[in-house]
């Protein structure tokens, strides 16, 4: 009796297991699911380029529940040195190389991305910008999460657009938002800066030229006509006078 459940155990087995089989392979069909960003987040991400182009690090902005959660990560390079780097959201959506402030001055690497960011309505330190130091392991690679309610996604997005900047030094989180932090040596885009459109206006200026044209001169000339005295003219009509001899 037992070897008879024992068979028909098995027979059940081989059935299932082709069953099985095509489970599996149908669910390896479906398509899969990123973990992106939470749902409900909104999502903002760049990647860091140093001033020649060379990719360095990418970095996401995920904002859910009133706050954003930063990751930025960058794999083994030649670029970043071991120990502390400052990381800033910075006011301006430009990394241009060997460029100038929006407010002038002088020029270096990345200047074009302005100053630190700061919110709306807050002037205080640490600045808006300013996020937790990324720390450099020894081949150059890192790895940072950190939060933030300093700023939002529309914050980031104004016109003038923002920017994150890698800094060579470590940074003093809550001094100055003027503190830089040392060289900028990454730099990535969050939101570009708007475009402005450039419109020229063509002034037309009417010149009205007087010229004061003097009167017309009015020239007397006198003629005088002497008439001589008035000469009559008769005519003569011959006469013929026969004159008779006498005794004729």
């Amino acid at each position: 009796m037992n070897r008879g459940v024992f068979c028909t155990a098995a027979l059940l087995v081989a059935a299932v297991a082709p069953l099985a089989a095509c489970a599996n392979q149908l669910g390896n069909n479906q398509p899969t699911t990123s973990s992106g960003a939470p749902a409900g987040a909104e999502r903002m991400t760049t990647q860091l380029k140093g001033a020649d182009g060379t990719a360095i690090a990418n970095a996401t902005f995920d904002f859910a529940n009133g706050y954003a959660t930063v990751t930025v990560e960058a794999g083994p390079n030649q670029v970043l040195t071991p120990g502390f780097h400052a990381l800033m959201v910075h006011s301006v959506g430009q990394c241009a190389a060997n460029s100038t402030a929006p407010t002038g001055g002088s020029t270096g690497d990345f200047y074009s991305a302005g100053d630190v960011y700061q919110a709306p309505n807050h002037t205080g330190t640490p600045a808006s910008g300013d996020l937790t130091a990324l720390q450099v392991r020894p081949d150059g690679s890192a790895k940072l999460v950190t939060t933030t309610s300093a700023f939002t996604a529309a914050d980031l997005r104004n016109s003038s657009g923002t920017a994150l900047i890698l800094h060579q030094g470590p940074g003093n989180l809550g001094a100055s938002a003027m503190d830089e932090a040392g060289k900028r040596v990454a730099c990535g885009v969050i939101a570009a800066a708007a475009a402005t459109s450039s419109s020229t206006t063509t002034s037309f200026s009417t010149v009205t030229t007087t010229v004061e044209v003097p009167p017309p001169s009015t020239s007397t000339s006198t003629v005088t006509v002497t008439s001589g005295p008035t000469v009559t003219s008769t005519p003569t009509t011959p006469v013929t006078t026969y004159s008779t001899p006498p005794g004729g």
